[in-house]
């Protein structure tokens, strides 16, 4: 019976360790399986995006104050101009006729007044020696009055006359380059052309130097500044980056409409530093404007951050990994960047910090048992091995 005995208990106790060994293994595999980052400290940029359309230094649209023919056209697309010089004329003929006839009268209305200021001075005279009425004294001053009304409105339409002959010669306004020219040699002007982008007779710009006009949401413009450093992308050149920086934001929002809604942007100018001649007028480009940049400080990726009501209020929160179980941790979010968000407060430095699944993170609780996921880490070695 003795040996019976402690046969039974040596099974007894073989059994029991089996089944402490199946109870560790069965709660090991109960963990939460999940993918981990260690926080560390990097550079984090904030941008925000606009999209415009580049323009020249100095970019204008030259119209017409006049309306009538161009009987000589002196510049073509591409031509440099300095500021003054002879763009284009315009029939001057009808204009030239007018000057002359206005003229006419007002050298007529010249010659009256003369003689209208000798009878004026002479009855001034006779009047103060009593020798005429104050009665014919007063027309004879009414009566210069009248003419010297008359010579100035004469002169006033002559010099608007000449103005508008004056105006069928098209000077330049700055000095640049002809970008544009929309209308040739033969076709008519209409007066007040720069009122309509289909009457403008051409374009000119300073290609030296190029900006962008852009348009920012509503939202975003409170974060805009002068001088904030631009990387601007043109279409045309899509593996090219430019520099550039913020010179101006417009204070009247431009509104646009979209299906349903009307959106509300701002104007904002950005100079591109330095010089291309490849760049033109028109070209689309979108600019990534960095409104703030931090460096040395813990950035963690989006799916890592979670919201979650915590007395009533909802906190910004991580799930950090303490020991082989989850901790809640609010945090206290600073710059937000294209793949991460910087953190303030609430990680340390090489702080373990859960990012996925998103579904296991969303259901886990303070305490949960958590796996550490291999899958993220065989992959990659995976990948190095196929590109051996």
């Amino acid at each position: 019976m003795g040996k019976n005995k402690k046969i039974f208990i040596a099974i007894g106790a073989v059994v029991f360790i089996a089944l402490i060994v199946i109870l560790n293994l069965k709660r090991e595999n109960s963990a939460e399986a999940v993918e981990i980052i260690v926080a560390k400290k990097e550079s984090i940029s904030s941008t925000v995006r606009a999209d415009g359309t580049l323009k020249g230094l100095n970019q204008v649209e030259v119209g017409s104050d006049v309306t009538g023919k161009i009987v000589d056209m002196r510049v073509k697309e591409g031509d440099k101009v300095n500021k003054g010089d002879v763009l284009c004329i315009i029939d001057p003929s009808t204009y030239s006729s007018r000057v002359k006839r206005v003229y006419s009268v007002l050298k007529l209305s010249q010659a009256k007044l003369a003689k209208g200021e000798l009878d004026f001075n002479r009855s001034t005279v006779l009047f103060e020696s009593t020798l005429i009425s104050k009665e014919n004294y007063e027309t004879a001053k009414l009566n210069y009055e009248a003419i010297l009304s008359e010579v100035k409105s004469n002169e006033e339409v002559y010099n608007e006359e000449k103005s508008l002959l004056d105006k069928t010669t098209i000077t330049s306004p700055v000095t640049g380059e002809i970008v544009q020219r929309n209308k040739e040699e033969g076709e008519m002007i209409i007066a007040g052309g720069m009122n309509s982008p289909d009457l403008v007779v051409m374009t000119i710009a300073d290609r030296s130097k190029m900006s962008v006009k852009a348009l920012v949401d509503e939202t975003d413009i409170i974060n805009i500044a002068v001088n904030q450093p631009v990387k601007v992308t043109v279409d045309a050149f899509p593996d090219t980056i430019f520099d550039g920086q913020v010179v101006k934001i417009g204070g009247m929002p431009e509104k646009s409409n979209f299906g349903t809604e009307q959106a509300i942007n701002f104007p904002i100018e950005i100079e591109i530093t330095g010089t291309s001649n490849r760049l033109y007028p028109g070209m689309s480009a979108t600019c990534e404007i960095t409104i703030g940049k931090e460096d040395s400080v813990i950035v963690i990726p989006y799916m890592a951050l979670g919201k979650k009501k915590i007395k009533e209020e909802e906190k910004d929160i991580v799930i950090l990994l303490k020991g082989n179980k989850a901790k809640t941790s609010i945090v206290k979010i600073g710059l937000t960047g294209k793949d991460g968000v910087e953190i303030k407060e609430g990680i340390s430095l090489n702080d373990s910090v859960l990012t996925a699944p998103y579904k296991t993170l969303r259901k886990l609780k303070d305490g949960d048992r958590i796996k550490v996921s291999t899958k993220k880490k065989d992959k990659k070695e995976k990948e190095k091995k196929e590109k051996k």
